[in-house]
């Protein structure tokens, strides 16, 4: 199965408070048959993590009243299948600082604002690949 066959179907959840944002990385996630839960608050997210269970979560660093880490945190401290999401890290940070910082808060890998939707689609289907998952067929 090569990268982008992962994708077809895949439940991904992005969180950032930017609406443009959202609508963007929803649009290109869903030329490639993602199925995309959009919300704008680390609160919305922590709910629609308990409740629908997505295979990956993209979320911004930036946001206010609770940012990324934040929410990372405690994602990380939730039941066992939901605390292992795998998780992308969306900042206008540009470096190795805040890549860093990402991982070392809890984020699988990080993504730097703004990416090329190739870049978007890469790094969250080789995310996929690389923790093993993938949408479950009917």
């Amino acid at each position: 199965m090569d990268n982008l066959q992962v994708l077809d179907g895949l439940r991904v959840l992005v969180v950032d408070d930017n609406t443009d944002n959202l609508e963007l990385i929803q649009f290109i996630l869903e030329q490639h048959n993602v199925q995309v839960t959009i919300v704008t608050s680390a609160h919305q997210a922590l709910n629609a993590i308990t409740l629908l269970k997505p295979n990956i979560l993209i979320c911004d660093i930036g946001m206010p009243i609770e940012d990324g880490y934040s929410l990372i945190n405690k994602i990380r401290n939730l039941t066992q299948q939901i605390r292992q999401i795998p998780a992308i890290a969306l900042t206008a940070h540009v470096s190795v600082e805040a890549r860093n910082l990402a991982l070392d808060k809890g984020f699988s890998t990080y993504l730097a604002k703004p990416f090329d939707p190739d870049e978007l689609i890469a790094v969250t289907s080789n995310l996929a690949v690389e923790h093993n998952v993938y949408a479950v067929k009917a």
